[in-house]
């Protein structure tokens, strides 16, 4: 999909955005998969334990997060089609972040997107039932002091195998309200750095690495 084109006559797996611009609203509903994150019109066939390769061309930036979530659209190829993925139906399959030294001179999971052609590895949960999925790929940019920007980006998958198993709801978080606009946010094991109206995760040992 490119972005300043029409939509009309373009053909992908990923959901439809206008242009470069990060998403700033932590309550926008454009943080689920973008604005406008219309559908797209194909989706792509991946086992389960299968890789997704998420290219990035051209991405300027090195500090901030890498995150990919996904949620389950339904029982045939097109259910994503029907759906909006706003809610509370979103697990968290890959988070990486700060890797070593410190928040603003580390090294962050942007710097080995960037290294490695603008390209990002995610492995598909070797046991998830098959069945339609959203897969989310989420930047958040922090090289502006005090103003996290989030780069959310939809696709659609259509996940094969054997497997059975789904998040119980204890996994789930909802997008958005995963993020407040000024506030606290944890899920699950991770703690939150602050900065400013906006914040972003980070794990323990981020926190420990940054700080210590």
């Amino acid at each position: 999909f490119f972005p300043y084109y029409p939509a009309e006559g373009q053909s992908s797996i990923q959901r439809h955005w206008a242009d470069f611009r990060p998403i700033k609203n932590l309550t926008s509903l454009y943080l689920v998969c973008n604005d406008p994150g219309t559908n797209a019109e194909k989706y792509a066939t991946i086992p389960a334990g299968g890789e997704v390769k998420a290219y990035y061309p051209g991405w300027p930036h090195d500090i901030g997060p890498v995150i990919v979530w996904m949620a389950y659209c339904g029982p045939d190829p097109t259910s994503c089609s029907a759906f909006d993925g706003i809610g509370k139906h979103w697990f968290k399959i890959q988070e990486v972040s700060l890797q070593s030294g410190t928040i603003r001179s580390g090294h962050w999971a942007l710097k080995d997107l960037v290294n490695g052609n603008y390209t990002w590895t995610t492995k598909v949960p070797e046991r998830l039932a098959g069945g339609a999925y959203l897969m989310r790929h989420e930047i958040i940019a922090l090289h502006v002091p005090f103003e996290p920007e989030f780069y959310p980006e939809c696709a659609h998958l259509w996940v094969t195998g054997t497997g059975s198993e789904t998040p119980s709801e204890q996994y789930l978080a909802s997008i958005p309200g995963v993020y407040a606009q000024d506030g606290m946010c944890k899920l699950g094991e991770t703690l939150e750095v602050a900065y400013g109206y906006g914040r972003s995760r980070a794990s323990p040992d981020d926190l420990r690495r940054a700080h210590g």
